[in-house]
């Protein structure tokens, strides 16, 4: 099973942000990889394989803002307002998509669309399962955390995926040549480095 040290060693990467070679008048957009310690998490890594048991969106923006799909259904989730899981260290990943402004004005008009429709988005327990199964089939207003980010790329024609959306899991992300790996370690430690971040350009 995969552990968290061996994806490192794969691609290491220090805990500190990439964005600096970012200061250009390019778009981007962020997908963060993250890892809760609770019992969901490593039922859900020893179910699927993957490492990472969610994913999330965001239109890097540094507005700290990201948009996925939880048991609970569709949400916005603020990720670098939470440090840690009931005082456990959380593993993730960010990695950063460059696009042009056509296609992140897209995924933003997409991202909003989905936000006032939200009530109508449920999580797809059957989605997943088939996801397992190496099945495709999407159904209708029914999504699991990775599939949302990776159909958001799809439609937007942002990165050409590997394999259809409903077939995406976290870890996938890792292997899409179009993504740059802007951040390995933790949730604390990548909160840490935006603030300093954010700090220097100000």
């Amino acid at each position: 099973m995969t552990t968290f040290s061996d994806l490192n060693s794969l691609c290491p990467v220090s805990n500190s942000m990439q964005y600096l070679a970012d200061r250009d008048d390019n778009k981007y957009i962020d997908i963060l990889l993250i890892r809760y310690p609770n019992k969901t998490s490593k039922l859900l890594q020893f179910i699927t394989g993957s490492y990472f048991t969610h994913a999330s969106i965001g239109l890097g923006d540094f507005a700290g803002i990201f948009y996925s799909l939880i048991s609970k259904g569709f949400r916005l989730e603020e990720p670098y307002k939470h440090p840690s899981f009931k005082g456990k260290e959380v593993p993730c990943r960010l990695y950063r998509l460059k696009v042009s402004v056509e296609v992140y004005e897209r995924i933003r008009h997409n991202l909003e669309y989905h936000v006032e429709q939200s009530e109508n988005y449920k999580y797809s327990y059957i989605g997943l399962l088939l996801c397992i199964l190496h099945i495709s089939l999407k159904l209708e207003n029914r999504y699991f955390c990775s599939q949302f980010v990776s159909e958001v790329l799809e439609c937007a024609k942002a990165a050409k995926l590997k394999k259809d959306s409903v077939l995406y899991l976290p870890d996938d992300f890792m292997y899409e040549k179009d993504l740059r790996l802007q951040f390995s370690g933790t949730l604390r430690n990548l909160i840490a480095a935006r603030t300093t971040f954010l700090s220097a350009c100000s």
